[in-house]
């Protein structure tokens, strides 16, 4: 794969899973990443581009590779927001070591002390064992519906030091029905750190950038921008409490929006 060739100075972030890559892969969604692809080729002279999700690099490129993508991003935060790769012209990554640096190095003793804290209070968390660890990026599934626990381990995490995303998971990327996701993160890591981090460095306009996502890890990037859009194939809980929604799903939707505003 290749990158984009040239690149502009307006933002455009993407989530991955079931927003940029549509996990059942049909002809018809792939048919629609074609197009994306095109158009962001076409417009990559007023166009920087980059992937934030919550999935490892090795996972997004197995998917990338599943779906036969032909380009690379100008950049791609992966592992939500913890890890941060500058693409260069010729498809190689460079890890902005700078970005981790800034997390505390005694992360995962953290996790694993408010981890046995809510277990000992009788709050399960499930170790995520296919997604697994990374250095900076902690994921647990969450069973049951009871908000009071929710807000304990949000609570918890707080006392800690550390940051922590609550979402409903969503089955149609893999995840089981009736848990939460439970990412654990630096405090100044996540999809909405990442995102700040490569305006403040690179000089790009927030109010001026676009983002596009599909569930509730998003909604905090998505409002950071200035023009941010839950796709049409987004989870209930995202549609509920975001104005901004596109009519069609996937790839299509993304090109609803661009098409209109830059085509």
């Amino acid at each position: 794969m290749r990158r984009f060739t040239g690149e502009g100075r307006t933002l455009v972030c993407f989530d991955f899973d079931e927003t940029y890559f549509p996990h059942a892969c049909t002809t018809e969604q792939l048919a629609d990443v074609r197009r994306l692809e095109d158009f962001l080729e076409q417009h990559a002279e007023r166009l920087s581009t980059m992937w934030v999700t919550g999935s490892s690099f090795a996972n997004v490129a197995e998917k990338a590779s599943r779906a036969s993508m032909r380009y690379w991003p100008h950049r791609i935060a992966s592992s939500l927001g913890t890890e941060l790769y500058r693409v260069t012209s010729e498809g190689a990554l460079e890890l902005d070591s700078a970005f981790g640096q800034l997390f505390p190095i005694d992360f995962s003793e953290r996790v694993r002390r408010v981890v046995e804290t809510v277990r000992s209070e009788t709050i399960v968390l499930e170790a995520q064992a296919s997604v697994g660890l990374n250095d900076w990026m902690h994921n647990y599934y969450y069973y049951g519906n009871e908000e009071d626990a929710l807000e304990r381990i949000r609570d918890e995490a707080k006392m800690t030091g550390i940051a922590v995303n609550v979402s409903r998971c969503n089955p149609l990327a893999g995840d089981p029905e009736g848990a939460y996701d439970i990412d654990f993160i630096p405090e100044g890591a996540g999809k909405t750190a990442a995102v700040d981090y490569v305006c403040d460095r690179f000089s790009f306009r927030a109010e001026d950038a676009y983002a596009f996502g599909d569930s509730g890890n998003d909604l905090e990037m998505l409002k950071r921008v200035g023009n941010g859009y839950v796709l049409g194939n987004g989870t209930e809980q995202a549609k509920r409490v975001h104005q901004r929604i596109t009519k069609k799903s996937y790839a299509a939707g993304i090109l609803e929006v661009l098409t209109r505003e830059f085509d």
